[in-house]
């Protein structure tokens, strides 16, 4: 369609590019419905005089992926955008129409006048001179529309539906009140003390002692095997093997004399160690590399896929106490010595037990404090004392949070995301700053006392008020036209008025 109409169109450009998750809903009962009835022929959309058919679809949705293309560059993947491209096309398409046949409902109409100067007026049929070129707007229309009779039907149809926007746009208004609570809202901060009571771990100072662990196995023996037996993959252990190396730096761009230099000094320092030297102290003096140099080499016990395959291949192929030949990976020449190799096996319920209770015993202990301590904070609070002074009372650890502004995601360091408990913050006032609400965050029990709200200066809060009203009076707008478009598309699709074949185009539909 012509730039001129595309710049003129804020929200019906809305309407083509960002109707990202709505899409999907929006078709999950359109087209086919038992008494609704579907468009005739290859049509996709009928609504009063409007007939749209795959032709329209095509040319919109090629122009929608051509947009994305140019956003997203080399990350842009057809194929996974298909689905999304398919359906926001046709939701952009059905809500163009519903707008246009309702401003042929109001009286509304396009003159030819308005036609003719948008077409003169547009730079995409205007020569070099800014003359109006027939060549141009011939070879266009009949090469994107088909024919000037159905470019200039599109050209109505958008002017219809951005006349219907215009009218609701101007139904929309913003008070100064509405401009300043947005601005305050994002602008200001808050300071608070919570207390967070862990049900899965102890705080320090607070571990369980070897015999209540030795009682509580003893006590949940049974039900510990059975745990066990349940999550044998758990307690397998693959083949491992503890050894070391030594390693004579090259990289794969080094040339030819390097190469075999490195080479050399490897099959040197070998030989040192066949001669009876320690493999360690070899280590310890030659080796490049600097994680296990120092350590003579050792690279501890390992499994597969840990070290460079190279390593791996050596290692899992000695017997204990073997050294390998020179070998090359992609950091250079290596001698891989074994110290002990460890065959694959699973470890006995004995060996684990011990773990396995202790992981059971604290969070049975961490939650029965937990909720021993929140019945005793809640007590506080409904006697009336503050978060801080309940806390002291019960020698209960505080933590502090912020200056903290509204997130989306609620992230508040220590607690991570919270947006019930950040919310709980700005809701609280200074003359009650305690809120006597328990909020679980993941195995976290808290409770949260506000202490400062700070709000923007006046210079700050109008500087922000003017740099957003626009931004948000089109907000507004946009809503507006989109709420109510969904309603009256709902309507005429009730009363089998709109008709829509979203199959011809929805492979999932």
């Amino acid at each position: 369609m012509l730039e001129s109409i595309r710049r003129g169109q804020r929200w019906l450009t809305l309407l083509l590019v960002a109707f990202v998750g709505a899409v999907f809903v929006f078709f999950m009962g359109v087209g086919g419905q038992p008494g609704v009835g579907t468009p005739s022929g290859k049509n996709i959309i009928e609504l009063g005089e409007f007939r749209l058919d795959l032709a329209d679809y095509q040319r919109l949705r090629s122009r929608q992926e051509q947009v994305y293309r140019e956003q997203a560059g080399d990350a842009f993947d057809a194929r996974t955008m298909g689905p999304f491209l398919d359906a926001q096309t046709l939701r952009a398409l059905v809500d163009s129409v519903v707008l246009a046949q309702s401003a042929r409902d109001l009286g509304l109409g396009v003159s030819r006048e308005e036609i003719q100067n948008l077409v003169r007026d547009s730079s995409s049929f205007n020569d070099e001179s800014g003359n109006f070129d027939v060549d141009a707007f011939k070879n266009y229309t009949e090469y994107e529309f088909g024919s000037q009779r159905n470019f200039l039907s599109a050209v109505r149809r958008d002017l219809l539906s951005q006349k219907m926007v215009s009218l609701l746009y101007d139904q929309a208004t913003l008070s100064p009140g509405e401009v300043r609570d947005s601005a305050l809202y994002d602008l200001e901060q808050v300071r608070f003390v919570y207390v967070a009571l862990d049900t899965e771990s102890l705080p320090p100072g607070e571990d369980l002692s070897e015999e209540a662990l030795q009682t509580y196995l003893s006590a949940n023996e049974d039900t510990l095997r059975l745990r066990y037996e349940a999550d044998i993959d758990s307690y397998s252990e693959s083949e491992r093997v503890h050894a070391a190396h030594f390693l004579i730096q090259v990289g794969p761009e080094a040339n030819e004399a390097a190469t075999v230099d490195a080479r050399e000094r490897a099959e040197l320092a070998r030989e040192r160690v066949l001669a009876g030297e320690d493999f360690a102290a070899v280590a310890a003096e030659i080796s490049e590399d600097p994680g296990s140099r120092e350590s003579g080499g050792d690279l501890g016990v390992f499994a597969r896929g840990v070290n460079a395959p190279e390593i791996d291949n050596a290692a899992f192929s000695l017997e204990a106490g073997g050294m390998s030949d020179v070998v090359q990976s992609a950091f250079g020449f290596h001698v891989v010595k074994v110290i002990e190799k460890l065959p694959a096996r699973t470890q006995p319920f004995d060996e684990v037990s011990a773990d396995m209770a202790r992981e059971e015993a604290v969070v049975q202990a961490a939650t029965e404090r937990a909720n021993r301590l929140v019945e005793a904070v809640s007590s506080e609070l409904e006697a009336g004392a503050s978060l801080k002074d309940a806390a002291a009372n019960l020698e209960i650890e505080t933590q502090f949070a912020g200056p903290l502004g509204r997130r989306v995601d609620g992230f508040i360091p220590g607690l991570g995301g919270a947006p019930e408990i950040l919310n709980t913050a700005f809701a609280l006032e200074l003359e009650a700053p305690t809120s006597p609400r328990m909020h679980t965050v993941g195995s976290q029990r808290v409770f949260i006392q506000l202490l400062e709200r700070e709000s923007p200066d006046e210079e700050e809060l109008q500087a922000t008020v003017e740099a957003r009203r626009e931004n948000l009076l089109n907000s507004k707008r946009n809503r507006l036209v989109q709420e109510w478009v969904d309603r009256r598309r709902i309507d005429l699709e009730q009363n089998g008025k709109l008709l829509v074949n979203s199959q011809l185009v929805l492979s999932d539909s």
